[in-house]
């Protein structure tokens, strides 16, 4: 049973989580401070029926919307391929320049059902309150991947701001520069009223040929 991840009202307000995973040997995120770096294990090939997610407690559920930040599938990918196409540093790692991606409605399906679970449930984690992780949420979606990496935040308050701490994040950057990565999708989701905090979930992903 998973332990509810709460964010206290007092929390800092740069949240954010990494999880990478990659075709034919697993995957890890590295993290620092502001960035817990997650171990992806069972994020590789994505083949096959995932297993069925095994119940957790979380909080009540409450109403939710997505964020006021416009049309998302409009303004990541230029933003994102600006990154990509020029070399970085992602900590102490050098990435070179890496492809443009592409939009994906049904990455952005997944991530939708991750922030909106976040939101409702008031919790800030790579699993959700089904015990679902990154790779059966988009195998959920009908999507068939060999590599698939998410990367979360909260509290930021538009996309400019939550790329920005991503990419100051190794973990993260190392994610969003991965050539592994040919697609994107990504929500924001906050609660409906209240403590009205954003909810950022980002799922770069490779199909299977």
């Amino acid at each position: 049973m998973r332990k509810t991840n709460q964010i206290p009202f007092w929390a800092p307000l740069l949240l954010l989580v990494a999880c990478g995973g990659g075709g034919g040997g697993g995957g890890a995120s590295g993290g620092d401070g502001a960035a817990v770096g997650v171990t992806s294990s069972g994020l590789s090939g994505g083949g096959g029926t995932p297993a069925a997610p095994s119940p957790t407690t979380t909080a009540a559920a409450v109403p939710v919307q997505g964020c006021a930040v416009g049309d998302l599938s409009s303004t990541v990918i230029p933003a994102v391929n600006r990154l990509r196409a020029a070399a970085q540093v992602c900590g102490t790692t050098a990435m070179p320049a890496a492809g443009a991606l592409t939009w994906d409605a049904r990455l952005a399906e997944a991530a939708r059902r991750h922030s909106t679970d976040m939101a409702a449930h008031n919790f800030f984690d790579h699993t959700g309150s089904d015990g679902s992780d990154a790779g059966t949420r988009v195998k959920a979606t009908g999507y068939d991947w060999t590599f698939v990496g998410e990367n979360l935040a909260a509290r930021q308050a538009d996309l400019a701001t939550a790329l920005s701490g991503w990419m100051r994040s190794p973990g993260h950057c190392l994610n969003l520069m991965n050539d592994k990565a040919l697609q994107i999708g990504l929500a924001c989701v906050q609660r409906s009223s209240g403590r009205a905090t954003p909810y950022w979930t980002m799922v770069l992903a490779r199909p299977r040929p």
